[in-house]
């Protein structure tokens, strides 16, 4: 992970990056292990918030079908995310985590899906999605 500026948060190109790059590991014949690391003080800040913009369209929410729809879509979306992890489990080669400061959110679903971890001494987890009745 490479955005050290943002904590290593994870961008909406991460979700569609992350299973392809590990696809391609999965099937060349070069690497025998893989290894998640991140540049900057922390490992993950969880997900960028802007994975889910755009979904909440204020104007219309007065419209109980626009609701609706919105929230089919945004349990679409989080099953889609979901999935992207999945690749790390199903892959033929073993998975790394070498973690540093701050492991947030969507972070520890992404380390829960490999085979090993690694942590610094300063290494902390973290799950905000609990405080406000979320489900990580």
């Amino acid at each position: 992970m490479i955005r050290p500026d943002r904590a290593n948060s994870m961008i909406p190109e991460f979700w569609t990056e992350l299973p392809l790059i590990i696809e391609e590991l999965s099937r060349g014949d070069d690497a025998r292990v893989v290894v998640l690391s991140a540049e900057g003080r922390h490992f993950c800040s969880g997900m960028d918030l802007s994975v889910f913009a755009g979904s909440n369209d204020v104007g219309a929410q007065e419209n109980a079908s626009h609701i609706s729809r919105q929230r089919a879509s945004f349990r679409t979306t989080a099953l889609d995310l979901q999935k992207s992890f999945s690749c790390l489990e199903e892959i033929r080669l073993p998975v790394l985590t070498a973690i540093q400061g701050a492991c947030i959110g969507g972070g520890i679903d992404m380390i829960s899906a490999t085979d090993l971890r690694y942590a610094t001494e300063d290494a902390f987890f973290c799950i905000h999605e609990i405080n406000i009745g979320m489900t990580a």
